[in-house]
């Protein structure tokens, strides 16, 4: 018969899974973004330019540099893209950093605004 006091013992010496929780990415206007409380954003706008490793992104309110670190030729200047960007607070102002460009050409602009204004 086990004794549950050793069952507990050896439960406890099991190791855990390490587990790693992101913060989500909440939906954002580029001039609404806050660097003291925004972790990480996602932006839907229309790429206006792209050079060295940097995006131009336009969402119709605002603009904002991206910095995107791998190879983005899969997205071109004029298409619609959600980025998912980690937000960097800098001395004065912020940095984003893209972790996810997600193409959305086929999207229904008229019906996204009537959603989410």
């Amino acid at each position: 018969m086990i004794n549950p006091d050793e069952n507990q013992q050896q439960q406890s010496q099991t190791p855990q899974p390490f587990q790693y929780k992101r913060f989500p990415a909440v939906p954002r206007k580029i001039k609404d973004i806050n660097p003291e409380k925004d972790i990480r954003v996602r932006i839907l706008g229309r790429i206006i330019d792209k050079y060295n490793g940097t995006i131009v992104v336009d969402d119709g309110l605002a603009k904002a540099e991206i910095i995107v670190e791998e190879k983005f030729d899969s997205v071109n200047t004029n298409d619609i893209v959600r980025i998912f960007c980690r937000v960097l607070p800098l001395e004065t102002g912020y940095e984003l950093r893209s972790e996810i460009i997600q193409d959305m050409k086929d999207m229904d602009m008229d019906l996204y605004k009537k959603i989410y204004g």
